[in-house]
């Protein structure tokens, strides 16, 4: 930026303070009148002539106002020197050459007062035009700045097709030599000429255009999928004078989005195919399952009699082995289906779903002589119905299965509630799980009562995997031989 100079026109015409004005001019007619008499004395009546000298300096410190003023104040004065010389003081007005004088001293004030204040406007308009001058080259410079330095390519053009500026960005992105680039027919860069055609239309109605999509053709023949962001600049008959744009390539990003989503695609109907397949193999393997397991049933009802001791010992292992692979490959089915089941959210109440859950584990529960307490008032969620019964039935059989055979399970059900959201806590007395193991608790296959439960390892997956799918969260806080905490945090219901 330039450095501002310093006025002449106010340096010289304007003094400030006010009072160095008065002060200048008090001093000015003091010297005249100081002056009036021994001058007088020597040139007699005429040195009242002398008076034009405070009227200019009066005029030059005041503007026109001023010196008119102080030519009437120079005549008075006049007057009242002259009787202070003995001399008649209307001498000064109707004496020899008199009248001329005190006119002359009228007009020479007003003069001087006038080219005064015409300095001083000029002098404001000299500087509003400087100051107007400099504003403009600063904003032209900041212009220029961001022309060149954007990473977007910039340009300027004509309507009749003709690039009259253009940054680096979009030198580079056309890939011509600049003055090639300025001899180009912009038309000749689009390769469906209907999109130029559209763009025209577009940006001569509403005055601009916003991500305007055109696929333009670059020097080596490839062609680019572009935005144009751009606005017209009108003349006063509302006539396109110029346009002024930015173009942004997404030829990358199109295509890495394309790829995305044909790799989505691909995903989505392999993890379909794996789901059905998975969901074919367990529902196949859980019929031969049943049926291998009625026949041993059978052979251990009707022929245990004829097998030795270790015979009925093996007969029995292929029993529960059977049983046990049965409820592994049923979790598998209901972990298949909790990922694959449709979502339906509605306001659903915590009370009522415990409730339909004791009912059915009822038979498991009065075998181990479990008990089940709930601590206060148990809230409504905003949840699928069928994945939080899910959910709750495998906590509470979770609770139940993992107690030492010595101690009837108990079970502490309860939930706090804030704002947003619902956390539901189920408390037991079991064996409990170390730290170790709380961080592989939801796990797939993790089988983690140390005495070798009847569990799958596959129900607490089923609870992460529904929780989850209804936007919520869940954990668990234990310490050994002093029971576990497992908890899911849901949206509360809304109203």
């Amino acid at each position: 930026m330039r450095p501002e100079r310093r006025n002449p026109f106010r340096s010289s015409l304007v003094i400030e303070p006010p009072w160095r004005r008065w002060a200048l001019g008090v001093l000015a007619v003091a010297v005249y009148a100081g002056a009036f008499i021994p001058l007088y004395q020597v040139s007699g009546v005429g040195v009242s002539a002398l008076s034009i000298f405070p009227v200019v300096v009066l005029a030059w410190l005041f503007g026109a106002w001023g010196g008119l003023l102080a030519g009437v104040f120079a005549i008075g004065l006049n007057v009242a020197l002259l009787r202070a010389v003995g001399e008649p003081g209307w001498l000064i007005v109707v004496g020899e050459g008199g009248a001329e004088g005190s006119a002359l001293v009228l007009v020479v004030g007003c003069v001087i007062g006038l080219l005064r204040d015409l300095a001083l406007r000029l002098d404001r308009h000299l500087t509003d035009w400087r100051n107007a001058e400099r504003a403009l080259r600063e904003t032209e410079d900041r212009y220029r700045i961001l022309f060149e330095r954007s990473r977007d390519p910039i340009y300027v053009s004509t309507p009749g097709g003709r690039i009259v500026d253009a940054n680096d960005a979009l030198v580079r992105l056309f890939g011509y030599e600049r003055g090639e680039l300025m001899d180009l027919d912009v038309a000749s860069l689009y390769e469906d000429p209907e999109d130029r055609r559209r763009f025209q239309a577009e940006i001569s109605r509403a005055g601009f255009v916003e991500d305007f999509p055109v696929r333009l053709r670059v020097r080596d023949g490839s062609l680019r999928d572009c935005l144009i962001t751009a606005s017209a600049r009108f003349d006063t008959e509302h006539r396109v004078v110029e346009y002024q744009g930015s173009i942004r390539d997404v030829s990358e990003s199109r295509a890495l989005h394309e790829l995305a989503g044909r790799r989505t695609r691909e995903l989505q109907s392999a993890v379909r195919e794996l789901e059905a397949f998975t969901y074919s193999v367990s529902h196949d393997l859980r019929t031969h399952l049943v049926t291998m397991g009625g026949f041993a049933s059978i052979l251990w009802s009707d022929h245990r009699d004829s097998l030795d001791e270790k015979g009925q010992e093996f007969l029995q292992r292929i029993v529960a082995s059977g049983r046990r692979m049965d409820d592994f490959v049923q979790d598998l089915l209901t972990y298949s289906r909790v990922s694959r089941q449709a979502l339906r959210p509605e306001p659903v109440e915590l009370a009522k779903v415990l409730e339909e859950s004791l009912s059915v584990l009822e038979g498991p529960m009065a075998d181990r002589g479990a008990r089940v307490q709930t601590e206060g008032t148990l809230p409504a969620v905003q949840a699928d119905r069928t994945l939080l019964g899910r959910v709750v039935e495998n906590l509470l059989s979770n609770a139940v299965k993992f107690v030492p055979a010595d101690r009837s399970p108990e079970v502490r059900v309860r939930a706090r509630q804030d704002d947003r959201t619902v956390r539901l806590e189920f408390e037991d007395n079991g064996v409990g799980i170390t730290t170790d193991q709380v961080e592989r608790a939801f796990r797939a296959f993790e089988r983690l009562d140390p005495a070798g439960s009847s569990g799958t390892g596959v129900g607490l997956t089923i609870v992460q995997k529904a929780v989850e799918r209804m936007g919520g969260a869940v954990g668990v806080e234990s310490r050994p031989g002093e029971g576990s905490t497992f908890w899911v945090e849901l949206e509360a219901a809304r109203a």
